[in-house]
């Protein structure tokens, strides 16, 4: 029996050859660089938009688009992270994010927001996931099958916010801009479809790596930063990145296995697919976006 060939280093190479949206540049007022001026920025913030909530604040990460602060409230009160956005398009998708899975996927809480800071506070979750456990690739596929069928179970008004982007409205709108064979993409479309519903809204893009997998201290294990979560490409992209991201939290697993994993988590959620319609999709969704490979998914 030949082996199958080992999966990608990291998530990012997964998905060589998909096509970018979002051009390096593009905001005019990127996030500040220096350390000073973040901590003042998020102190300001604090004060104007989050009245209540005071401690001593740190940075752990800053990028071009968004900065992360850990806020260290007095006791008995816990810390609290504090995510400032530069760019108000990614602030709004990961504000929609947390309307769509709070309460339907596990995921980190929201505990505020504010539009005109472009911020929201969240849930401090500094405890990493136990990767050495056995169960994390099955682990790993829930909590990404959760999100892609989070629509499955809103409540009704979020329901209807959410109608233009169903698979019954994508199915008859123009395809995005950054498909670029639209008969593929009708065809990935058509085969959620066949799996799910004409009322799900087919969320996916999420940005999956060992270290946003934590530990809540009752042992369950959520997702961070869905911030990238957006509703029109679909979970195909999560899957494909599966095995890089399980390669380097430490689990070599094989792709059959993978994609058998995630067809339990999905059907156990109320998907219908079988590997033979899952492995098209997968094809489908390569030739609609430009992806150069699969990593042994579709055999």
């Amino acid at each position: 029996m030949t082996a199958a060939a080992p999966a990608p280093a990291t998530a990012a190479q997964a998905l060589t050859g998909l096509a970018r949206i979002r051009p390096a540049g593009r905001l005019a007022t990127p996030m500040p660089v220096d350390p000073v001026d973040l901590l003042q920025r998020a102190r300001r913030v604090l004060t104007a938009d989050h009245p209540g909530v005071n401690g001593r604040i740190s940075v752990v990460s800053a990028r071009y688009t968004a900065a992360v602060f850990t806020v260290h409230r007095p006791p008995p009160e816990l810390p609290l992270v504090l995510k400032l956005h530069a760019d108000p398009a990614a602030y709004a998708g990961e504000t929609l994010a947390y309307a769509l899975l709070a309460g339907t996927a596990p995921v980190a809480r929201l505990h505020a927001e504010a539009e005109e800071s472009l911020s929201l506070l969240l849930e401090y979750l500094p405890d990493p996931a136990d990767w050495s456990a056995t169960a994390m690739p099955a682990v790993l596929a829930e909590r990404v099958a959760a999100v892609h069928t989070a629509s499955l179970r809103l409540p009704g008004e979020a329901a209807e916010a959410m109608a233009g982007f169903t698979l019954a409205a994508l199915l008859d709108a123009p395809p995005p801009a950054w498909i670029t064979d639209p008969t593929a993409y009708a065809e990935v479309l058509a085969a959620h479809l066949d799996a799910y519903r004409p009322d799900l809204v087919p969320l996916g893009h999420l940005d999956l790596k060992p270290d946003h997998l934590r530990r809540r201290p009752d042992g369950q294990v959520v997702l961070l930063d869905v911030e990238s979560v957006r509703p029109d490409v679909t979970g195909l992209i999560d899957l494909i990145t599966l095995p890089a991201v399980l390669r380097q939290a430490g689990h070599e697993t094989r792709p059959a296995r993978v994609l058998g994993l995630y067809l339990d988590a999905t059907t156990a959620l109320g998907a219908r697919w079988t590997a033979g319609s899952l492995k098209a999709a997968l094809r489908a969704y390569a030739a609609a976006t430009g992806l150069e490979s699969l990593h042994g998914l579709d055999r």
